[in-house]
């Protein structure tokens, strides 16, 4: 953003001065120009007043003559007209050296007035003058050089009165300019926020006028498009939310392949070579044919195994499969499954402990279900260590608040033997996720039954999870009760 050459308050307070600058220059230009001519015009109309005021009078005192000499600041006399000119009549008879200047001293007009401009001591003197009627001459003097003096005096003052005032102002002006572009830098201060996406300030101007009005508009705009973007966040972080969930998707996906093809490309290997063996009679010993063909048969199967249990959790995420809620006598499924694992348990040396409720009644589809707890089982029958021992717990009283809640059941299958690490511990539910490469498929093997547990489970809303445990692991999911 352009940083300002100069400030709103700094240009405020220079056109401010500027402007009283202005006015007091005028003003001294004009007393200089043309105050001398005003005043001496003015007085020439006082002049003329009095001497009309005067003239009126039938009987003009020494007190009416005092009087307008100090009001009016003018000297005043009254002579005797026709003597003086009679005397002045003598004097030009006896003296041919006198001019036409002082033979018509007074120049009158047809009313008797008149007015002349005399030399006087080396002044100047401006004067006014009417024949009375009772044949006396009112005669008015004003000096021009005290109205020079005077408006020399004027101009003086209006000169260092004006420094003065534009001196004093400059506080004024300062106080004044920071209060009329206090709001401006406000509202700047709101905008510049609002660039930034910072939508909390809100101004608080209280002048009355177009600039409050102002404020509240931009004080709204600002509070709308913090709301407006306030939902455009939440709606780009669900969008960023789902862009970045189908990418997993899509990275899982690519993986799931990766693992499929990986998967049936091991027993299609197997089974092309046993059949070209048996294909070209590459195997002489008909005992050795039959056990090329058993092979083949068991990785067919385990191909279809593999394919069946592809399809099933296709489903299970497209939500394709049916979910049909019954009663569920778990105590008897647990039975049911455990005795599939007698032989193997026996076989490792393994002591089963069973803590059942009996007569509790769950509510899930029997079928899903019992695929459950087979792949779990399986799942710690595979692991449980040599002379180990594998408990279940089915608690439905005495629970885990923190995992589930009232009106549920909660089974636990837990196995003796090495824990699983945490940085795998949230893996086990991916497809093809094995935590022992090595381990042999005796009981399953594809990486798919933890992956369909769970898709399961959640189709029957319920919580699962796994735990490691000082001595080995447990697995754990939970059902709804029948009310």
């Amino acid at each position: 953003m352009k940083k300002p050459k100069m400030k709103i308050l700094h240009k405020v307070f220079l056109f401010s001065i500027g402007l009283v600058s202005l006015v007091i220059i005028g003003v001294i230009y004009l007393n200089n120009s043309f105050l001398e001519e005003y005043y001496a015009h003015k007085k020439v109309e006082q002049l003329e007043e009095v001497r009309d005021l005067l003239s009126e009078k039938t009987n003009i005192t020494e007190e009416d003559i005092e009087t307008y000499s100090q009001k009016y600041n003018i000297t005043i006399y009254i002579r005797d007209f026709e003597d003086r000119q009679a005397n002045l009549s003598k004097m030009i008879n006896n003296n041919e050296m006198m001019n036409n200047r002082r033979k018509n001293r007074y120049d009158l007009n047809e009313v008797g007035e008149g007015n002349r401009v005399i030399k006087h001591m080396g002044m100047e003197i401006l004067e006014y003058y009417k024949v009375l009627s009772n044949g006396k001459i009112l005669i008015l003097r004003i000096s021009t050089d005290s109205i020079k003096s005077t408006v020399g005096i004027v101009n003086q003052f209006f000169l260092y009165g004006g420094i003065t005032i534009l001196l004093g102002s400059l506080f004024f002006v300062y106080i004044f300019s920071k209060q009329i572009t206090r709001p401006i830098i406000g509202l700047n201060e709101i905008i510049k926020g609002m660039v930034k996406m910072d939508f909390s300030y809100r101004t608080n101007i209280k002048s009355g006028d177009e600039l409050e009005e102002l404020g509240e508009n931009i004080n709204f705009l600002a509070s709308e498009l913090e709301k407006n973007i306030e939902k455009f966040k939440i709606s780009n972080r669900k969008l960023q939310e789902e862009v970045d969930k189908r990418r997993k998707i899509d990275e899982l996906r690519k993986e799931f392949i990766a693992s499929v093809t990986h998967e049936i490309k091991t027993p299609i290997t197997v089974i092309n070579t046993h059949a070209e063996m048996l294909l070209y009679d590459l195997v002489e010993k008909e005992g050795e044919k039959k056990e090329y063909l058993r092979t083949i048969m068991s990785e067919g199967n385990n191909i279809s195994g593999l394919l069946t249990e592809l399809i099933e959790i296709i489903k299970l995420e497209e939500k394709i499969i049916d979910i049909k809620i019954e009663e569920l006598n778990l105590s008897k499924l647990l039975e049911e499954e455990l005795n599939k694992y007698k032989i193997d348990l026996e076989e490792k040396n393994v002591t089963l402990k069973m803590n059942l409720e009996e007569n509790l009644v769950a509510l899930g589809d029997e079928s899903k279900i019992r695929q459950v707890l087979t792949n779990i089982i399986s799942n710690a029958v595979s692991y449980v260590d040599l002379g180990g021992e594998l408990r279940i717990n089915m608690i439905s009283s005495d629970l885990s608040r923190e995992q589930i809640g009232d009106g549920e059941v909660k089974i636990e299958i837990i196995n003796t033997g090495s824990f699983i690490p945490e940085e795998k511990i949230e893996n086990i539910w991916k497809a093809f996720y094995t935590i022992d490469k090595s381990r042999n498929k005796k009981y399953g093997g594809t990486g798919l039954g933890l992956t369909i547990v769970s898709g399961i489970l959640e189709r029957h809303n319920s919580k699962f999870g796994v735990e490691n445990l000082e001595n080995g692991v447990k697995f754990w999911f939970s059902l709804k009760l029948k009310v």
